[in-house]
């Protein structure tokens, strides 16, 4: 039976609250098909290792008491999703990645330099300790899990801050990597891969939706869910335009031109991978988790025109 992959963004998974609602969908899901997770960061960490790596290259950041705070955000998080023995092994997972994040902003403070490959790797680190909290989470609620690091199976070009993605040699790794899915759910880090030397490499900002449809491509999924904190794609970002309407359905077409003109649903490289394959994307909300969403696929029906979505 194909799979189902469902990503969670950083407001999906940044509060006790939306994070059970995540927790249970994902929980659900798996009574129908198997699943694969892809997370975000939680919502404003990765501004925040942005804005650590500029102040420990001026000299104006203390690596040690930065990473003390993002433990206990995160600590916070288990003690309501995964009490016990649970969160606390995941907590000593914790603990480790902020060890290094500390030390690469250390080393960052001492050369008063930012290295690309040192960037990459103190940006993927909000990534990574979302899953440790997600997969924790999970397994409390009775469902097997296990935090899976995207490097394992997304290759890239090795470029830094924004790889292009080899998706071959991803397809492969994956369908490796995920052999499992009848047992447990991978919870996979999203936004980044690995280069030719195994190097984490950056998709870009945004990355999370590309890193869902590459893992949904390789496994031949049956459809990709991108949950967040609006209720679809709009004709307009209905935070800043009381009349905007939601669009029910897209063509992968309208919806990567949609990406391309600036829509902050969907990154504008996530829209391809799905494409290719046949794979519907269905944007959701995780905060209104019945509402109808937007349905993304090969075709709408007979008659609808992009120019139809804005009349």
């Amino acid at each position: 039976m194909s799979p189902r992959v469902l990503k969670f963004g950083g407001t999906s998974v940044g509060s006790a609250g939306p994070l059970a609602v995540a927790l249970k969908l994902v929980a659900e899901a798996r009574t129908e098909r198997p699943v694969v997770v892809v997370a975000s960061a939680l919502a404003g960490v990765t501004n925040q290792l942005i804005e650590a790596l500029g102040s420990a290259r001026d000299g104006a950041l203390d690596p040690a008491a930065f990473t003390a705070a993002l433990a206990g955000r995160h600590r916070e998080l288990l003690a309501a999703v995964a009490p016990g023995p649970l969160g606390a092994t995941a907590t000593l997972a914790l603990r480790r990645t902020l060890a290094e994040v500390e030390v690469l902003l250390g080393s960052i403070r001492h050369s008063g330099r930012i290295a690309p490959v040192t960037a990459d790797r103190v940006l993927a680190a909000g990534e990574r300790l979302s899953v440790l909290v997600f997969a924790a989470g999970l397994t409390a609620l009775g469902v097997p899990a296990e935090a899976v690091d995207a490097t394992e199976l997304i290759a890239t070009d090795g470029r830094f801050g924004e790889a292009e993605v080899d998706e071959a040699e991803t397809g492969r790794r994956t369908r490796q990597r995920l052999s499992r899915l009848a047992e447990v759910v991978p919870v996979v880090t999203g936004f980044f891969g690995a280069g030719p030397g195994g190097e984490t490499t950056l998709l870009g900002r945004g990355g999370s939706d590309t890193s869902a449809t590459l893992v949904a491509a390789a496994l031949g999924a049956e459809r990709v869910e991108i949950w967040s904190d609006v209720d679809g794609v709009f004709t307009a970002d209905p935070r800043h335009c009381p009349e905007a309407r939601l669009l029910p359905q897209l063509s992968f077409e309208q919806a990567a031109l949609l990406a391309e003109a600036g829509a902050k649903v969907l990154h504008p490289k996530s829209v391809a991978p799905a494409a290719r394959h046949g794979i519907p994307i269905w944007v959701r909300n995780t905060f209104s988790p019945l509402s109808v969403g937007t349905w993304i696929s090969a075709e709408l029906p007979a008659g609808r025109e992009l120019s139809d979505a804005f009349a």
